[in-house]
């Protein structure tokens, strides 16, 4: 079934040098720094007036050797590190009277900060950007590949869009599984839902990484409840706009199921980028909708002390994803 989310333009590459080529020059490119040759290249291959590497604290990276222009910020209060980080860094960086062009590359945000980014972009009314997140040939460890280390806690999100309701009789919990069965572990016994529903990248970003994925969720079937004859939910792991799309179709499902039991829906983006930004955009989009039905949309994300800083390895595909974030105003004029 086409829907609205089919509107937003996704483009691939393969290869720098073609997506350098179909780009247009940007006014500002924000990248997060990762030791990864596909973060490092891209940045250094972009056009843009302005370019600057965000130095987040979990990747406890020693910035004496980068000589681009940097952001670092010492965070004061961990519960709301992610709106406190980026509202500062997005004060420092961006004009909203301006109308920049601007480019974030996705491919080494920390999660969190990359939903806030994305709500911060709504709510100061900037019309359109382009996101761009790499994928690599191969994880370093295939499926033991350690992402994270040191669960501090599991939460919500910070969002300018949030409320807060009693957990409700048919309360559902979407969790964008990956590959880290800890992490899927956290938040399922941190949140209240009657209905877990996991959400696989498929296609995956490789043949073998489905593979991978799913030796992972077995690792958490008892905690998912997972039986044999249940449905899960797909999506392309490199398309934020179908993962939009089929999250919004099952819910409008489930709550149509549950009509006047549900106050809860539960988003837990523990995947790639790509499907993060895609559970961030249904948020953004349809939160209104469910507010008035008097149901809280939440993105839950257990947060750690450390992120690795290179995990994967070589280059594969570049997408562009633009986002137009009055599209669906424009559709209902």
């Amino acid at each position: 079934m086409i829907s609205k989310y089919h509107l937003f333009p996704c483009e691939s590459y393969r290869s720098l040098d073609e997506f350098y080529t179909n780009s247009e020059k940007y006014d500002l490119f924000i990248s997060a720094y990762t030791k990864e040759d596909i973060v490092i290249k891209t940045f250094n291959k972009i056009d843009a007036n302005k370019k600057i590497y965000l130095i987040f604290p979990e990747y406890n990276i020693n910035t004496n050797h980068i000589n681009d222009d940097i952001f670092e910020y010492n965070i004061i209060d961990d519960n709301i590190k992610e709106a406190e980080y980026i509202n500062a860094m997005c004060e420092k960086y961006i004009n909203t009277e301006n109308n920049d062009k601007i480019c974030v590359d996705t491919t080494g945000f920390n999660k969190p900060y990359l939903v806030f980014l994305l709500f911060w972009f709504k709510e100061n009314g900037i019309e359109n950007i382009d996101l761009i997140y790499t994928e690599p040939q191969r994880y370093l460890k295939s499926d033991k590949t350690k992402f994270s280390d040191n669960i501090i806690e599991s939460r919500n999100i910070v969002s300018p869009y949030e409320s807060y309701s009693s957990a409700g009789e048919n309360d559902l919990f979407i969790i964008n599984v990956g590959y880290d069965s800890k992490l899927v572990n956290k938040v399922i016994h941190n949140v209240t839902a009657s209905e877990i529903k996991p959400l696989i990248g498929f296609p995956s970003l490789q043949a073998i990484m489905y593979q991978e994925n799913i030796l992972n969720l077995i690792k958490s079937k008892t905690e998912l409840g997972i039986k044999e004859n249940d449905e899960l939910l797909y999506a392309p792991a490199n398309n934020p706009f179908i993962t939009a799309h089929v999250i919004s179709e099952y819910v409008k499902k489930y709550v149509s199921l549950y009509k006047g039991t549900v106050n809860n829906i539960h988003l837990a983006p523990l995947a790639t980028k790509a499907q993060t930004i895609g559970m961030a955009l249904f948020y953004i989009f349809e939160n209104d909708e469910y507010d008035n039905q008097d149901i809280n949309l939440h993105i839950h994300y257990p947060f750690t002390h450390s992120y690795s800083a290179s995990s994967s390895e070589g280059y594969f595909r570049i997408n562009k994803y633009t986002i137009e974030f009055d599209l669906f105003d424009k559709i209902q004029e």
